[in-house]
């Protein structure tokens, strides 16, 4: 055989589905793109020619290349480039982000418009962040910023003025305007609302998008992640179609990770636009296909946020600001749901579904049902999986495994949530985030970050899904139901080989033939306290056998 283009010796090795013993293997070899050995350091060692990049792993772990299965890498990347506020950690760090990047020659450089555009801002840091806050650092122009939540818009009052929203103007469906006692806007606008906004912003260019989708490539290598997923391919927000700047990337070799995304179902679809949208969806996928591009997946949110009392739920929400009786709304209909899971559950897209509320859930959950009865793939057709799946009720649990639909989990998530307990009680916020339940059911699983919504970082997810604890908080101040957690081993599964079957339909795991995706870590975490797990970082990363990073 000839030798290898990459050896990486004296490693622990995870496969993506078990830890390899170290008598049978501790070095693996690619060429090429392709895995060509995986064994002892002596039986790799022939391998090792002149012009092999040689790699001493020092008993640290290599594992398949991270896949997040639920990242808006697009967006995210676009936010980079522009005002990115979630570095900060309070409220004054924010402003003097603000003032930063308004008098940054970035900004002057990059001006498209008079508009000053950002996100991140955390909720932690602010209750409702108002107008006045925001028209002493930005006072001239509009300004808007989105919420790390992306549900939530904070803007000025020249904004206000430029979309023409005052005391007079009506609340959307599914959406806020909070007010003041006056009646007039304070700034905050939230779900639906933001539209009003978003209508009057300049979209963003295909070009910023492909420079923003680059930039969150070389931030993902970082982190080890070899791969993603995009949720929303579609016009959202200010943003147009992401699709186009994927595909000319690909087309242009300048986008080397696995890609996929899903088209975005828009909101308030009625049973009437179906076969239009359906018959569109199947010429975009055609032509994302002919340039590399899989999007055989379709993207609906069927309901909001807990904490902003989005989510739909079975019983009322616990805030004393809310009208009572209050369950929130289905961003879209039980019947066009199902109709839609039909549609396209026999065209051959996988439904991916953001559900928050356990009520979403079981609406989502039964109209998969509906289609998995009506068109007979429960046991060959599309990977539907829903996103997020913060509440489940103890009905509803089982029901994953049974259907066949994979719980797409943001695990940096799972743990106290104090913002949470005022809106859906203490009972609730405690039951929440049920994997092991799922995982026992049956349920597939996959991980993902929902980034910019939260960050990226794979074993901050992991360490969050172990100890049911933050990484930044210590655990004897409190961790949600340990009973819930997942094994080291089942969340590295998840995010690998769990993820990268489901969104690319690949196996994602270190076996010889396979492409040569991998992830180096500076650490064994199979050898270490589970509560130090937040603190493993990537020190190597293989894309299509190509080392894309290195720590310095």
């Amino acid at each position: 055989m000839t030798t290898a283009d990459i050896v990486i010796q004296s490693a622990r090795i995870f496969d993506g589905a078990k830890l390899l013993p170290p008598t049978s293997a501790t070095a693996i070899a690619s060429k090429h793109n392709r895995i060509v050995a995986l064994g002892t350091d002596a039986q790799v060692a022939s391998l090792i020619g002149p012009k092999t990049t040689v790699i001493d792993a020092a008993g640290t772990l290599v594992t398949p290349g991270f896949v997040d299965a639920h990242t808006h890498a697009a967006f995210a990347g676009v936010e980079r480039l522009s005002c990115d506020l979630t570095p900060a950690e309070s409220k004054e760090q924010t402003y003097e982000l603000i003032r930063q990047f308004v008098s940054s020659p970035q900004q002057q450089q990059n001006l498209e418009n008079d508009w000053v555009i950002g996100g991140g801002w955390s909720h932690e840091l602010f209750d409702h962040p108002t107008r006045h806050e925001l028209d002493a650092l930005v006072p001239d122009r509009p300004a808007a910023f989105s919420d790390a939540g992306h549900h939530t818009l904070w803007v000025n009052t020249a904004a206000l003025r430029r979309a023409g929203i005052d005391a007079d103007t009506e609340e959307p469906p599914n959406g806020d305007i909070y007010r003041e006692p006056n009646g007039y806007p304070t700034g905050y606008l939230n779900e639906t609302a933001t539209d009003l906004i978003n209508a009057v912003i300049p979209p963003v260019s295909t070009e910023r998008i492909a420079e923003g989708i680059l930039n969150a490539q070389e931030h993902l290598w970082s982190l080890g992640i070899t791969g993603w997923h995009e949720p929303i391919l579609g016009d959202f927000a200010t943003y147009p179609d992401a699709s186009e700047a994927y595909c000319k990337l690909l087309s242009s070799g300048q986008l080397r990770s696995q890609v996929s995304g899903a088209l975005w179902i828009p909101r308030g679809v009625t049973i009437d636009d179906i076969p239009a949208l359906v018959e569109d969806f199947i010429t975009r996928r055609t032509t994302n296909a002919q340039a590399g591009f899989d999007s055989s997946t379709a993207k609906a949110m069927v309901d909001g946020v807990p904490h902003g009392g989005t989510a739909a739920l079975l019983q009322p929400y616990c805030d004393h600001n809310r009208a009572p009786g209050d369950i929130g709304e289905l961003h879209i209909q039980p019947e066009v749901l199902t109709q839609l899971a039909i549609e396209l559950d026999a065209q051959g897209f996988a439904l991916h579904l953001h559900v928050m509320g356990d009520r979403g859930v079981r609406v989502a959950l039964d109209a998969i049902e509906a289609a998995r009865i009506m068109n007979g793939t429960r046991n060959g057709g599309p990977r539907h999986h829903l996103a997020h799946v913060t509440m489940v009720h103890a009905d509803d649990v089982g029901r994953f495994g049974a259907l066949g639909v994979t719980a797409n989990i943001q695990a940096l998530w799972a743990a106290p949530d104090p913002g949470l307990i005022p809106m859906i009680g203490e009972q609730r916020a405690a039951e929440s985030y049920l994997f092991r339940a799922m995982v026992d059911s049956g349920a597939d699983i996959a991980m993902g970050s929902d980034w910019p919504v939260s960050p990226p970082t794979p074993w901050d997810a992991i360490h969050t899904a172990v100890n049911r604890t933050h990484p930044m908080v210590p655990p004897e101040a409190g961790r949600l139901d340990p009973r819930q957690a997942l094994t080291l081993q089942e969340s590295l599964a998840a995010y690998t080989a769990g993820s990268a079957s489901l969104v690319f339909g690949t196996s994602g795991r270190l076996r010889v033939g396979e492409i040569a995706n991998l992830a180096l870590a500076d650490n064994n975490p199979f050898a270490i306290d589970p509560f130090q797990l937040a603190g493993i970082t990537n020190l190597v990363t293989i894309v299509n056998g190509k080392i894309v990073y290195r720590a310095a």
